[in-house]
């Protein structure tokens, strides 16, 4: 009786829309472009686009994000549909590259420019689309994956950190390149798990020391972000072609999908989430709220402890309480139905917020153009891959799925790279795993390089 009281006061919601389950509408699958036909949503950008050109550029943050959400909306459609390009993260590199390149060419329209750029200055768009994946990322996941999965991986990859900064570290102070910028400019954002969650915090944390706009950071971390994506999905081929023919001579080599040699993966089912309207709305506001909650907090700690981002507190507090706490169901599934609408709505539309704001293609092209900085690239993409696949060998993991996991997840895009990883190496079903890599790995990334900034910047 005392249960079934307890029960009903941590979700009185959830019990009265279970009651009137049949007469709320499930919730529609999402076609086409955030939710509404292809033909339907381009005509409406095309609109959007060409009536804010005419509008002042000081209308506030709807008009802004109408254009972001539409521009980017679009382009990451284009990307996924164009064939090769779309293997490799093509929405995403078309979201940041191509408003940045409309404006080098001088054909992005002044209004819609000015528009973005005061809506995202004065917003704090960024923060606000960080706070709810960190938020999300890691109290919406279960809590039997963070600790049986990962368990397993936390070896090989804190050694993938660990040995690619201490060798990029090294190569940098060799070549008189510097330590610092090896770490900050190439490992750092590699393995920070993507743009929205890696480089945007890296840029903030960078600002934070050096002083300056982050804007002006964030250009100079996207192209290694976008070359490692790359390199992860070549390598992911080439070892799932390497372990279908040699696994049959070295058996550690492949588990063929298997994680763990002698363990089959373990499937860890999540409960059916909410699928009607109005508790997926409730629940909306409730992950909404805890992450605006524990961004504050997290800021006011980083007031206090000036040496930490306020994202560093924010992954530790979010750790904690996931492990620590025996947080309701109904509040980690309210995260993470947070989390999923910020990454399926918000994220195209800050990646386009950030190529008008922040991306410098002329520097970007520099970038690209050095064959020391492609080269050191390469080199953490095959670091990260080499060291998670001998060192999961040595906890006795197969070597291409830790390779995989622990390696090339965090190498890659993040969500998006995950998916182009896991189709090269034909590993669907270590999707969890590199989602924890992405997760977990580069929340201590930013812990580190949060840690390691008052010494080598």
């Amino acid at each position: 009786m005392a249960r079934s009281r307890q029960t009903h006061d941590i979700s009185d919601t959830e019990v009265k829309t279970e009651e009137r389950a049949a007469n709320v509408a499930p919730l529609p699958k999402w076609k086409g472009i955030l939710g509404m036909p292809a033909s339907m949503f381009l005509t409406l950008t095309a609109l959007v686009l060409v009536t804010a050109s005419f509008t002042p550029a000081d209308t506030g943050m709807t008009v802004a994000l109408a254009i972001v959400m539409t521009l980017g909306g679009t382009l990451m459609w284009i990307g996924e549909r164009i064939p090769v390009f779309n293997f490799i993260g093509g929405g995403v590199i078309l979201c940041i590259l191509a408003p940045a390149i409309a404006q080098y060419l001088g054909i992005f329209p002044e209004n819609l420019e000015e528009s973005i750029v005061s809506f995202y200055d004065v917003s704090g768009f960024g923060v606000f689309v960080v706070a709810a994946l960190i938020t999300g990322s890691i109290l919406g996941m279960p809590k039997q994956m963070l600790i049986k999965a990962g368990s397993r991986m936390l070896v090989p990859m804190l050694a993938v950190i660990s040995v690619v900064f201490l060798v990029l570290g090294l190569i940098g102070w060799i070549t008189e390149m510097g330590a610092g910028y090896a770490i900050f400019y190439i490992a750092g954002p590699v393995l920070g798990g993507g743009v929205a969650a890696g480089s945007i915090p890296i840029s903030e944390i960078m600002a934070g020391q050096l002083g300056g706009d982050p804007g002006s950071y964030l250009t100079l971390l996207v192209p290694a972000v976008a070359v490692a994506n790359i390199m992860c999905i070549i390598v992911a081929g080439g070892m799932n072609f390497a372990g279908k023919r040699l696994s049959d001579k070295f058996p550690a080599l492949s588990g063929k999908g298997d994680l763990a040699r002698g363990v089959r993966n373990e499937v860890i089912e999540q409960k059916k989430p909410r699928e009607n309207v109005e508790t997926a709305i409730k629940f909306g506001v409730t992950g909404l709220a805890l992450a605006g909650i524990l961004y504050v907090v997290s800021s006011f700690l980083s007031s206090l402890f000036p040496a930490l981002h306020a994202y560093v507190f924010l992954i530790l507090i979010c750790a904690a309480l996931k492990l620590f706490v025996p947080l309701p169901r109904y509040i980690e599934e309210a995260a993470n139905l947070w989390y999923v609408f910020v990454a399926n709505a918000m994220i195209p539309a800050i990646l386009v917020s950030l190529s008008v704001v922040a991306i410098n293609i002329g520097e970007v092209a520099d970038r690209l153009t050095g064959p020391g900085y492609m080269l050191l690239t390469l080199l953490t993409v095959l670091l990260a891959a080499g060291v998670a696949g001998g060192i999961g060998y040595l906890v006795r993991l197969y070597i291409i799925e830790s390779s995989v996991a622990a390696g090339l997840g965090l190498a890659d895009f993040g969500s998006s790279g995950d998916l182009a990883v896991l189709q090269a190496s034909e590993r669907l079903n270590l999707l969890p795993f590199l989602s924890i890599s992405s997760r977990i790995g580069g929340g201590i990334v930013l812990l580190a390089l949060s840690a390691l900034a008052p010494f080598l910047l």
